[in-house]
Order: structure tokens, then sequence, then C-alpha cells
């Protein structure tokens, strides 16, 4: 079993709620000016613009899904509830962290070549 199952994280709920909106509006901002984009038939690497905009979003959805933040497992403290603490369980958040870093820059360039062939 994960540590995951467990509930073991290094982010609260309000922190969650806060990367799932912020994933939700990048992911939305990316997809409204990729469509533009489409519209005004710009040239293909136009959207290399828009990659950190949707890497950002699924980055932060990703993020609250696992319920673990790259930012504080690249510090080693955890804040639940606003109040940052010493990580007792630092590697495997890193290792996590670094996962969330590697779907979240696949699931992106699955998508910005999808949004390419579109176009």
């Amino acid at each position: 079993m994960t540590s995951n199952e467990f509930g073991i994280g290094n982010i609260g709920e309000k922190e969650r709620s806060r990367l799932r909106l912020m994933g939700w509006v990048g992911i939305a901002c990316g997809v409204g000016l990729a469509v533009a984009a489409i519209y005004q038939q710009v040239p293909w690497w136009v959207y290399l613009t828009l990659f950190f905009s949707v890497w950002t979003g699924v980055s932060a959805l990703l993020q609250a899904k696992e319920r673990t933040s790259i930012r504080l497992a690249a510090r080693r403290v955890r804040s639940i509830d606003g109040k940052e603490e010493p990580e007792r369980y630092v590697l495997e958040l890193r290792g996590r962290a670094r996962m969330i870093q590697r779907r979240s820059l696949l699931v992106t360039l699955l998508l910005m070549i999808l949004l390419t062939l579109l176009a």
C-alpha cells in the first residue's frame, strides 16, 4: 500500500482546493487560446507558447490528486492548514513529486501534439 492510500501527503484540503482551481484555470486558458489559435490559423510554433499554461494546469491537478506539493517536497516540509512542519516521509514524497512532474510533462506533450495536428 502506498502512503497516499493512508492519506499521507504534504498538503491539506485548503491547498488541494487551490491547486484544483489553478489547474482548471490553466487548462481552460490553454484550451481557449488554442481554439483562438486554430481559428486564426497561426503557425504551429505558436502552440509552444500554450505549453506552459497547459503544463501548469495538468501539474496542479496531479498535485491535488496525489496530495503532494512539488514545491513543498523540494523544501522537505508539509503544510497542513497553513502550518509548516518538517516532513517524515521526505524520500517518498520527493519520489512522488518527481513522478508528478514526469506525468504532467507527458500528458501536456501529448495534448500539445494533438492540438498541433488538429490545426
